[in-house]
């Protein structure tokens, strides 16, 4: 077996001390409340932005005649009525 220097020693130490270091600050961050928050909001976000785009590019292509996209784009206005009607319903009950 080889004989490490002491420098060789002191370095393997010091590597190693980074190393953990990273670990902790990593599951310090997967840990944070407030990191939890931060990335549950740019999930959301971005959900949101895709969202929209498709709905956007359903409302596109239900303009340019498309029959499929025409269905969906009735089908949603056609809930919306009908949820507005149902808090009508009820606001004045």
């Amino acid at each position: 077996m080889e004989q490490r220097s002491e420098s060789q020693i002191k370095a393997d130490l010091e590597a190693a001390r980074a190393d953990l270091s990273g670990t902790v600050e990593e599951l310090s961050d997967y840990f944070s409340p407030k990191a939890n928050v931060q990335r549950a909001k740019a999930d959301a976000q971005q959900k949101v932005r895709s969202l929209a785009d498709k709905a956007q590019d359903t409302v596109e292509q239900a303009s340019e005649g498309k029959p499929e996209a025409i269905k969906k784009v009735a089908a949603v206005a056609g809930g919306a009525l009908l949820l507005g009607a149902l808090l009508v319903r009820r606001m004045l009950k």
